[in-house]
């Protein structure tokens, strides 16, 4: 069978994110709310975080395919530049984040929230090593490992498409809109990989369909969970989703992945939404969004939009 993803078309076409033309400099004039930063700060930590899951992938039978590796040579670049992107928009609306309230400007080097990022790895601790040793194992006890990987990917791709789509209609900021829609573009892409992937893998293995159906059942979380604590996975879901506008587009999410053989009729975002709501109800955004709120989580409101 034929990968369905010009992957040619991909690996000479990519780069980092086209920023050219943002207008950096007006963000101060628009409104950012705590919710939208709070969210943001979680999106900018698992972009930069993608090398993470990016080194599990690579520890598997995936690293024997030439056309995953090419793709993901790619996939890890552009991730982290959109985790720049996020990390200069906080700093030009005036967020600074723990530990050590970098100010991001322009004029900052990259890679920006070193202090930050290090931390975070550190924290993942021995779960960090516990997944990577899972990976391998499940790897080495079958063929289609890299079957549940890919469709993995698709999922939490598609995820991140939908929670930027949403986003970008509950925000009152031109710019953020203007960052999040160039950012999409590239997501669009990496999800079209690991669908075309996942399609192939499932489509010529009854097992792995088997396999797949169940560890997405039982294993799969919203991205970011895990790398972040629950509590702000589940403040970024409900804030996002929580509505019935949310449930709508978790819906049509689900319906595409459903598309997918050995998937059909599966409800894996709808149910993530419903388990985030019975931890985090809706009722509670406002108070977790406010500027004391968002200190305690680290993340500081350093001045107040014009």
């Amino acid at each position: 069978m034929k990968l369905d993803f010009d992957l040619d078309r991909y690996v000479r076409n990519s780069r980092a994110v086209d920023l050219s033309g943002v207008e950096w400099d007006t963000i101060p004039s628009f409104p950012v709310s705590g919710a939208e930063a709070r969210t943001l700060t979680f999106m900018m930590d698992i972009e930069t975080h993608t090398v993470m899951y990016a080194r599990d992938l690579l520890a598997t039978r995936a690293a024997f395919d030439p056309e995953i590796t090419a793709f993901m040579s790619c996939w890890i670049y552009e991730e982290f530049w959109h985790g720049e992107a996020f990390s200069r928009f906080l700093g030009e609306a005036g967020f600074t984040l723990a530990p050590d309230r970098e100010r991001v400007t322009a004029r900052s080097p990259y890679p920006t929230k070193v202090a930050r990022n290090e931390r975070i790895r550190r924290a993942l601790g021995r779960g960090v090593y516990t997944g990577h040793l899972a990976s391998m194992l499940g790897s080495a006890l079958t063929k289609d490992f890299v079957a549940i990987q890919m469709t993995w990917g698709a999922m939490n791709e598609l995820s991140a498409i939908n929670s930027y789509q949403s986003m970008i209609e509950k925000s009152d900021n031109p710019v953020l809109r203007d960052v999040l829609r160039r950012i999409i573009k590239d997501e669009r892409r990496h999800f079209a990989f690991y669908r075309a992937q996942a399609r192939l893998r499932l489509e010529r293995s009854a097992r792995a369909r088997r396999l797949a159906r169940w560890a997405m059942q039982r294993l799969w979380a919203p991205v970011g969970t895990g790398l972040r604590p629950q509590e702000e996975s589940d403040f970024a879901l409900v804030w996002l989703f929580g509505d019935d506008g949310g449930l709508d587009r978790l819906r049509r999410l689900d319906a595409t992945i459903a598309q997918l053989p050995g998937f059909a009729g599966a409800t894996l975002a709808e149910d993530a939404r419903r388990r985030s709501l019975e931890r985090l109800p809706r009722h509670r955004i406002p108070q977790m969004a406010s500027d004391w709120a968002l200190a305690h989580a680290g993340v500081h409101r350093e001045t107040q939009a014009a």
